[in-house]
């Protein structure tokens, strides 16, 4: 019998930990036959406690002995890797594009990281990925495993998914409103993340639709900061896009206006106006965490002694305060 038989008489075994079929949780990593004429499995379990792996262990045998014929069973039972249950989802959301929501994403990412923090990125900004090319990671190739789990990408010790490494250099992602659920499963439970991770931060796409609406189907208690400019056309789909998160029960935490000022020789100028941060915030009942500067830089990642990148720790401690 062939192996991928084999797997197929199985799949309907209970894993007690979870009280899921090893179908569901796609839990049995491998199949063969030794010469003795036993099987060989690597299975995936919840908890790889005594109780759980002998009631596997004893349902799998007799269907393998029983059913199929075969002299044995032999099983190596690994611990299925899960996100840190403690880990806290931020959604980074705004009202339109070319705020700088990704540029704002990746740099918390960076304060959070030099806070103590271990950190990773979600691009979930579906037709409009940017992070790869924030974070130098362009060039890599998503790598992954046979039962369909992917490996982030990986710099200074922070990880990231993009939607840029799901189709060809230079091509958009072209999907309807039930493909997106597929691919933030991709990113949420088919990531190999780090277990230890602190915080993950989702660089959602500007406006509101289907992913901010999918995005409770995987994190639950994500909480939630709007980023806007000074403009007051910047503001005034802000606020629309906080209501809209409103109206999806979203806890929302605070506003960051982006590109607030232009220091010259020690003074501001106010190139894109001003209020608008505060007028988001004011509306929405929430707390303005920062106005984030216009600072020319040869990358998009401040150093931490930048001056932007001291604002940047100061918005990390907030939200760290605050989730």
């Amino acid at each position: 019998m062939k192996p991928n038989k084999i797997k197929e008489k199985l799949q309907g075994v209970i894993d007690p930990s979870s009280n899921k079929t090893l179908g569901e949780l796609n839990a049995i990593k491998h199949v063969g036959v030794d010469d003795n004429n036993s099987v060989i499995l690597i299975a995936e379990v919840g908890e790889k406690d005594n109780e759980t792996t002998k009631q596997i262990t004893r349902d799998i045998a007799k269907i393998i002995k029983l059913d199929l014929g075969f002299k044995g069973v032999k099983i190596e039972f690994q611990k299925r890797k899960t996100r840190n249950k403690n880990a806290k989802t931020l959604l980074i959301a705004s009202g339109k594009g070319g705020v700088g929501k990704s540029t704002v994403t990746a740099n918390l990412a960076y304060a959070l990281k030099r806070m103590g923090k271990k950190v990773a990125i979600i691009d979930a900004d579906i037709y409009g990925a940017n992070m790869p090319k924030i974070l130098g990671g362009v060039d890599h190739k998503l790598m992954g495993t046979e039962d369909s789990k992917v490996y982030p990408f990986e710099v200074d010790g922070i990880q990231m998914v993009s939607t840029e490494y799901l189709v060809e250099k230079k091509r958009a992602l072209m999907l309807r409103g039930p493909m997106l659920g597929k691919i933030l499963k991709i990113f949420f439970e088919d990531t190999l993340w780090n277990e230890d991770i602190d915080y993950f931060l989702v660089d959602l796409p500007p406006g509101t639709g289907d992913v901010m609406m999918d995005l409770k189907n995987f994190s639950e208690d994500a909480k939630m900061i709007i980023v806007t400019t000074p403009q007051a056309s910047s503001a005034h789909i802000a606020i629309k896009a906080g209501y809209a998160a409103k109206d999806l029960s979203q806890e929302i935490i605070g506003v960051v206006e982006n590109m607030s000022y232009y220091e010259i020789d020690g003074k501001d100028h106010y190139i894109f106006g001003q209020g608008g941060g505060k007028k988001v915030a004011d509306e929405l009942v929430v707390d303005l965490l920062e106005k984030l500067p216009i600072v020319p830089s040869e990358t998009p990642i401040y150093k931490e002694s930048d001056v932007a990148g001291m604002i940047y720790l100061n918005l990390a401690r907030k939200i760290m305060k605050k989730y």
